[in-house]
């Protein structure tokens, strides 16, 4: 009996030591001992966290900040997407790949296994740079507008964009500005003709607009009027109409993308017409939502962002 009582004990112990160390990582993550995208879902980054500091959403939530050098890369094979919070605006950053913390500015970096579990974490930069290296003594550069420069965050791909030949030269420049109907028609007859090597010859009117874009995207079906004749070019570009050309322009392609019902918290806002490209966006990865699970199909779309989701379209088409 009493072999029996020790073993007992024994085990009991054994089981205290066990929980004792699975809650100490906890502990310390939430002082700030541990940094968080070091060991969550594979995340990593090539810096060690500064400290934290607080950021309360829209909601009333409070969320801790992981803070890390400027310059900071985060990566791993579970990324899904990077937020940027600004007040209460949330915008997509990018999906997938690697982050660069930027020097200023709010994020959220998520995570996605294969069953979908997804997580996100809040993270900014401390005011330092993650690098010591001296800068390069050179002769200044010529200043530049900073409205010709597209946003940190979106600067990588943009410039990708421009290289493979799929932004008109008259769109490089005030990125952050919402984009116009015609203007999206632009990128999408660019994308077209750079990926089958043709230039477009079907055709389409309109008694507003001789702009060849236009008429180019109206007679391949891509775009249509807003009745009357019409097709209102100057009229600002929403996110669900970005989503509809650009699912019409994979299917003209010949590559429609993968149908999916989109699963966003503001399903219900989202035009019926515009439902099932919207879906398809969201399966495929070409647009994503903007934060806290919301779609906004009637925020307006920047340039940048068409630039952007132009070059994942063509990245997905090969």
């Amino acid at each position: 009996m009493k072999k029996r009582l020790s073993a007992l004990l024994s085990l009991a112990m054994a089981c205290a030591l066990v929980l004792s160390l699975a809650v100490l990582p906890t502990a310390l993550a939430a002082e700030g001992e541990i940094p968080v995208p070091d060991s969550t879902m594979g995340l990593v980054s090539d810096a060690a966290s500064t400290g934290t500091s607080s950021y309360t959403t829209s909601d009333g939530k409070t969320h801790t900040v992981y803070l890390y050098p400027a310059g900071t890369t985060i990566s791993g094979s579970w990324l899904y997407s990077v937020e940027s919070y600004e007040g209460d605006s949330y915008t997509t950053v990018q999906f997938g790949g690697s982050f660069v913390l930027p020097e200023s500015g709010i994020f959220t970096v998520t995570t996605m296994d294969a069953m979908t579990y997804t997580q996100s974490i809040f993270v900014s930069a401390d005011g330092s740079s993650s690098t010591t290296d001296p800068e390069p003594t050179t002769d200044p550069e010529p200043t530049t507008d900073p409205a010709d420069q597209p946003s940190s965050w979106a600067a990588e791909q943009v410039n990708a964009a421009i290289a493979a030949g799929i932004v008109p030269e008259a769109l490089q420049s005030q990125y952050t500005q919402t984009a116009t109907r015609a203007e999206f028609c632009a990128l999408a007859t660019a994308l077209y003709e750079t990926a089958t090597g043709k230039e477009i010859t079907e055709r389409a009117t309109f008694s507003d607009t001789s702009d060849v874009n236009v008429e180019k995207m109206a007679g391949l079906g891509v775009v249509g009027g807003v009745g009357d004749g019409k097709f209102n070019p100057d009229g600002e570009l929403n996110r669900e109409q970005a989503a509809t050309i650009l699912a019409r322009l994979a299917e003209v392609l010949g590559q429609p993308l993968p149908a999916g019902e989109p699963t966003f918290a503001d399903n219900g806002s989202i035009s019926s017409w515009a439902k099932e490209a919207v879906g398809q966006m969201q399966a495929s990865g070409v647009m994503s939502g903007i934060g806290s699970n919301s779609f906004s199909p009637l925020e307006p779309y920047t340039r940048e962002q068409c630039m952007m989701t132009t070059l994942r379209l063509f990245e997905q088409l090969g």
